[in-house]
């Protein structure tokens, strides 16, 4: 049989750093022999797919999702050619970025696939949450494979467009064709759901029960199936684990996990690639902060995304007292600052990715509350609670009132005005079929390319429209 890129490179190469997840294992690799040849090393392959799938999101993908939404609420000041690829709409067959990202996701899908092919030798106790992670990261991967690589998913339609190739069996390392939408979504959903019934509850380091809802949450959204959507995120809400933070600030920059934090990638300055050790220079903190200690200040925020806020909004403050000489990166207290302490200061930023050090936000207990109300709304349920109540929650945290009174276009305009720049705006946008500027939701141009190194590999991998 022919063989294929996306999983044709050496298991070693892949283990290398395996461990860097956890701070308990000092080692920073594992002989490819004894890999999987017990539970203990089975952990700690499992480890790396959440580095890699950490990488795809922190250094790409986040990116991506607000950057091809951009309605001009980011002004890019800096140098990097792939954020202006992002924003302008103007990706390439050969962009970097997609390119990175598809072959971080099918890194940790390879890595799943090996787990799961060797679970029997995990103890009987460790084995049903060491199971259900490498499930999560395998139906999370192809979740964002085929949000990202594909066209948008139809609730009414048969979805039979080219999406990503399902790479389900390790064994043989073949040239796949793409499969299609409605099978890659049919893969991730039975992948979370199956995670969900053997993740524990009370995990809060690696991926949880709560946290494969969170994201079939979202895939239940795409997929317009409102009572599953509502359920999965009211599950989350009532299940005790968490709470929302006092003030919007207050639910980011956490070194370790947050009280709203459902799921959060676990990271460290030196593991983080944009750290001040030299090992890169694309994670999130680098282009979002302007600080004395991080950041190049190279998104610099526009009023055009103040005004989608009411006047007295928390989530709209701009911190002015910060200064060159005095102020410190712990000095911020609000989601957006003058920024200071860099030679691009003097804009307006965002403070959500302060630094390289704090863990990776994924999903927030406040999406779970944006969600149950948008899915009852579309449903004309009260799962869990009214849409109203829910709306009225994530209100009164940003200090503003609620109409007694509220429509679909409320809840989504209040979803975006609390989730923006967490990497969800682009999805959430095609799937409300709102146009980006003058682009149709459904544009070729806000769907990445199919790396172009893939097709030189692969002749049976299609390549999207307009590439």
């Amino acid at each position: 049989m022919k063989r294929i890129s996306i999983i044709g490179f050496l298991f070693m190469l892949v283990l290398a750093g395996c461990d860097s997840f956890l701070d308990e294992k000092p080692q920073q690799s594992i002989d490819a022999e004894k890999a999987l040849s017990t539970g203990e090393n089975i952990r700690l392959v499992m480890n790396s797919a959440y580095v890699n799938t950490r990488n795809a999101f922190g250094q790409q993908l986040f990116h991506g999702a607000e950057l091809l939404a951009d309605n001009g609420e980011v002004y890019f000041q800096g140098t990097y050619l792939e954020p202006r690829e992002y924003i302008g709409k103007y990706l390439v067959a050969s962009s970097t970025w997609p390119q990175a990202a598809w072959q971080d996701l099918y890194k940790a899908i390879y890595i799943s696939n090996q787990v799961l092919k060797h679970i029997e030798k995990v103890d009987e106790t460790s084995r049903p949450q060491i199971e259900g992670e490498a499930l999560f990261i395998r139906g999370l991967c192809y979740f964002e494979l085929a949000r990202f690589y594909a066209p948008a998913y139809d609730a009414g339609s048969q979805n039979t467009a080219d999406a990503v190739p399902l790479v389900l069996e390790t064994d043989e390392e073949l040239y796949p064709a793409r499969s299609t939408v409605a099978q890659v979504y049919s893969q991730a959903r039975t992948d979370l759901e199956t995670a969900a019934s053997k993740l524990s509850e009370d995990e809060n380091f690696f991926a949880s029960r709560w946290a494969a809802l969170g994201v079939l949450s979202r895939l239940y959204l795409v997929q317009e199936l409102w009572a599953e959507a509502a359920q999965a995120a009211s599950d989350v809400i009532g299940s005790g684990y968490f709470e929302l933070s006092a003030t919007p600030f207050e639910a980011f920059n956490h070194a370790s996990n947050g009280p709203e934090d459902v799921f959060a990638f676990q990271q460290n300055n030196d593991e983080n690639l944009g750290s001040e050790n030299g090992t890169g220079n694309e994670g999130m903190s680098t282009f979002y902060a302007s600080t004395n200690v991080t950041g190049r200040s190279d998104f610099a925020i526009t009023e055009t995304l103040f005004a989608l806020y009411e006047s007295d909004d928390l989530r709209a403050e701009i911190q002015v007292d910060l200064n060159e000489e005095t102020s410190d990166e712990k000095d911020i207290k609000s989601l957006y600052y003058l920024g200071f302490g860099n030679s691009n200061d003097g804009g307006i930023f965002c403070a959500k990715w302060l630094n390289f050090a704090n863990n990776m936000t994924f999903i927030r207990l406040a999406e779970m509350y944006l969600t149950r109300a948008e899915a009852n709304f579309q449903n004309a349920s009260t799962i869990g609670d009214t849409p109203l109540n829910d709306i009225k929650t994530i209100r009164e945290r940003a200090g503003i009132t609620t109409p007694e009174s509220i429509d679909l276009d409320f809840i989504r305009k209040e979803r975006i005005r609390e989730l923006i720049f967490e990497g969800q705006r682009l999805h959430d946008y095609k799937r409300w079929e709102w146009p980006v500027g003058d682009l149709p939701p459904n544009s070729p141009r806000l769907v990445f390319p199919i790396p172009q190194r893939e097709r030189d590999v692969n002749e049976n991998l299609s390549q999207n429209e307009g590439y």
